[in-house]
């Protein structure tokens, strides 16, 4: 993966994806806080996930 790619992602497309899901969890009010829980859950997950399959490349 080129570093342009690795850029683009950062600057485009995760904080694009973000926003969207907490759109989506900001507007149920009744579960709003663990919709939030769940979503800083996932991107923790995905960031470990993602750290332990890169390790050795």
């Amino acid at each position: 993966m080129g570093f342009s790619t690795i850029i683009f992602g950062l600057v485009f497309v995760i904080p694009m994806i973000l926003f969207f899901f907490y759109f989506i969890v900001w507007k149920d009010a009744k579960t709003r806080k663990i919709g939030v829980a769940v979503l800083a859950a996932l991107v923790i997950f995905a960031i470990i996930i993602a750290y332990f399959v890169n390790k050795d490349k």
